[in-house]
């Protein structure tokens, strides 16, 4: 998995993981820190609109990140590769969303929350990658 794990000699690549990783970290700091603030605090309305927001700003991060690498990229090969496994994970995300709603609207069950439509997104991409690597063996 040449993406995930950054090929050795490719800088590009290296450099997107370590900006990956960093967002990860600050995506789940800033999680813990919305979450306690809001929990010792109580604040409500206008005041916790910051606060609620600081965990997303990461994931705009990784947004900017993704379009940087794609556009730093000079093996096109690679760049292809991340693109299809990006629509992989659109593919699954809208899949496991489409199915939740009817799920909710005719089985009643609970709401999906959000949140988890960023990580289910990556979670497909990450899946899809052996299987868009596979077709080019």
């Amino acid at each position: 998995m040449d993406i995930f794990y950054c090929a050795k000699n490719n800088v590009v690549q290296r450099r997107f993981m370590v900006r990956m990783f960093i967002v990860a970290g600050l995506c789940i700091l800033g999680s813990l820190i919305a979450a306690l603030t809001l929990r010792f605090t109580h604040w409500t309305g206008l005041p916790a609109y910051p606060i609620a927001v600081l965990p997303a700003l990461p994931i705009l991060w990784a947004i900017y990140e993704t379009g940087r690498y794609l556009n730093d990229e000079k093996d096109e090969f690679m760049r292809n590769v991340l693109v299809q496994c990006m629509l992989g994970g659109i593919g699954g995300c809208l899949a496991v969303t489409t199915v939740w709603g009817y799920l909710q609207d005719f089985a009643l069950a609970h709401p999906l929350d959000p949140i988890f439509v960023y990580p289910i997104f990556w979670l497909f991409a990450v899946i899809s990658y052996p299987v868009v690597k596979a077709r080019y063996r």
